[in-house]
């Protein structure tokens, strides 16, 4: 997946002229908390967000409700905004992208084309948003997960019992890479509300199944 595909094109902006007080009403005003910081030219040059904003503001205990809202009327946004801000391109992959918020602890990225234009802004949420898509969890599907030696063709033979000996179509699958391990673990989710008889299949076949408890409980009723 790419971030073509998730990012929210045409975002809210501000200038670095344009005051906090109108960074804060658009933030309020759309339900965002990141802003990019263009130039006249379309060109990024900064990240604000509605955190950068309150942290920015004189305390309440310390200063009138007067005389904050006077600060952020003549407060410039290019006075908090963050510089040298990090950014993806809509043909980066969602993993990259996960691994910038994740390694720089940020809450969003603009995205630009070659040249610097803002094309849009890919956020934590539109991330967490694929990869609920990517592990299958936005429709219906019975989850397994199944032990696999880390040798060539393991993931073949457990892929030929599920889809071609048994006709059960794969939703979504996904093996995780966890370093120093001698075995691995493929997350499948199945297009069944009824895993059985794959587990089963897949025992007999001597990979170990873990399930959830849904299907905990219906061997548990079967071998009553």
């Amino acid at each position: 997946m790419l971030v073509r595909n998730h990012m929210k094109s045409d975002p809210q902006t501000v200038t670095p002229d344009d005051t906090l007080a109108s960074a804060l009403k658009l933030t309020r005003e759309h339900r965002i908390r990141h802003l990019p910081v263009v130039l006249s030219t379309g060109e990024v040059t900064g990240i604000v967000s509605d955190r950068d904003i309150r942290l920015a503001m004189p305390s309440p205990l310390t200063v009138a409700d007067a005389d904050r809202a006077d600060f952020l009327t003549r407060t410039a946004v290019a006075e908090i905004m963050t510089r040298g801000v990090i950014t993806v391109t809509p043909h980066d992959t969602i993993e990259d992208a996960a691994k910038l918020l994740y390694q720089h602890r940020i809450g969003a990225l603009p995205v630009v084309d070659a040249g610097g234009q803002l094309q849009g802004i890919v956020s934590e949420t539109d991330i967490l948003h694929a990869f609920v898509q990517i592990l299958g969890g936005s429709q219906p599907a019975s989850r397994l997960e199944i032990g696999l030696r880390d040798e060539p063709g393991e993931l073949g033979r457990c892929l030929r019992i599920i889809g071609e000996e048994l006709g059960v179509n794969i939703v979504s699958l996904v093996v995780p890479s966890v370093p120093e391990q001698s075995r691995k673990v493929a997350i499948v989710h199945l297009a069944t509300i009824d895993p059985r008889e794959v587990l089963r299949m897949l025992e007999g076949a001597g990979f170990e199944v873990g399930w959830p408890s849904l299907d905990n409980d219906l061997r548990m009723t079967e071998d009553r």
